[in-house]
């Protein structure tokens, strides 16, 4: 079974590594993600992250599904802000159709979200808006309350207007969620720290080069929970960091002799998974789990004592040969 952290400046007893559920209904068809959300579920994992757009809009449903009968032992985060695409039937069909393709290609699943027709829309912030996304999403999951309702790709100017803080405000007294957050770039987690009375947790992009999370874990001077993504870099960054490895080989080497197997890729993989668990050790590190190889993976990591060396063999390998970009 998983590794179990109490979340800073929260009542919540998670997971230490989360289901990313951006792909379920769009990539990932319902049976394949059920399945996959059983599985991690069997062996554990206890948090898990939606949105309203995720799946070209299916995720949430998918989700309620998987929630019945167990809505107790997890933790579900949805958001708002973010909305699919416009013509979003069309785009439904279309996932339909190119999902056996989708599946296997990873520069055709590159080219495919770059299409203007399968980009997500992020709307301003409105009171109106933000009461009706969560009723929205309360109904598409079958529960009565989120545990984390996060601000998904926020504007800082939205989120440090009056109303909107008086909506989220409201929205914790009327029990609909227990906690607020907000998933977006390091600025608008710098606004939420100026406002711990409404935000408790933080979601962002953990950028294997950076030393983030202390950075803000400091500023903010208060027990502050984090919820990170991203770990193996996204555009490209794996590659990279591969390539560089190609270059200098005594690098493999040192991957090697640090008990990371398998393939070049394998190996680099589990070294970043260690090194984000142990980066953020008191938080929930997020994957997207349907493969049942990943997903063994990784949760195998997530079970193990937290390796501070993982972040020292990053440090080392990247530092003067390759900078490595996470896109939040």
């Amino acid at each position: 079974m998983t590794n179990m952290v109490q979340l800073p400046g929260t009542d919540m007893t998670s997971s230490v590594i989360g289901f990313g559920c951006a792909s379920l209904g769009s990539r990932i068809s319902k049976q394949h993600g059920l399945a996959a959300l059983n599985s991690a579920f069997d062996k554990g994992v206890t948090w898990y992250d939606v949105a309203p757009a995720y799946g070209a809009g299916e995720a949430e449903p998918i989700i309620g599904e998987f929630l019945r009968g167990r809505r107790d032992k997890v933790l579900i985060c949805s958001k708002v802000g973010v909305v699919p695409p416009a013509r979003n039937d069309i785009l439904k069909l279309v996932y339909a159709l190119a999902r056996p393709a989708l599946t296997v290609a990873s520069g055709l699943r590159r080219k495919f979200r770059k299409m203007s027709a399968t980009r997500n829309q992020t709307l301003p912030l409105t009171p109106d808006f933000i009461r009706g996304s969560i009723e929205r999403s309360l109904k598409r999951l079958g529960t009565d309350h989120l545990d984390v309702f996060a601000l998904h790709k926020p504007s800082v100017e939205d989120m440090r207007r009056d109303d909107v803080q008086r909506t989220l405000e409201d929205v914790l007294k009327s029990g609909k969620a227990r906690y607020i957050s907000v998933a977006g770039g390091v600025d608008a987690a710098r606004a939420a720290i100026e406002h711990p009375d409404i935000y408790r947790l933080v979601q962002l992009a953990d950028n294997p080069t950076s030393s983030l999370l202390p950075q803000l874990t400091a500023e903010a001077g208060r027990p502050l929970a984090f919820i990170t993504h991203s770990v193996l870099g996204v555009d490209g960054a794996m590659d990279r960091l591969l390539q560089s490895l190609s270059e200098h080989p005594d690098d493999l080497k040192k991957i090697r002799a640090a008990g990371y197997e398998g393939s070049e890729k394998e190996a680099v993989a589990a070294l970043l998974v260690d090194r984000a668990l142990a980066s953020n050790r008191q938080g929930v590190v997020l994957a997207s789990m349907f493969s049942q190889k990943h997903q063994a993976s990784n949760i195998a990591r997530a079970t193990r004592p937290v390796n501070p060396d993982a972040i020292r063999l990053v440090d080392a390998l990247v530092k003067g040969k390759i900078r490595i970009e996470s896109v939040v």
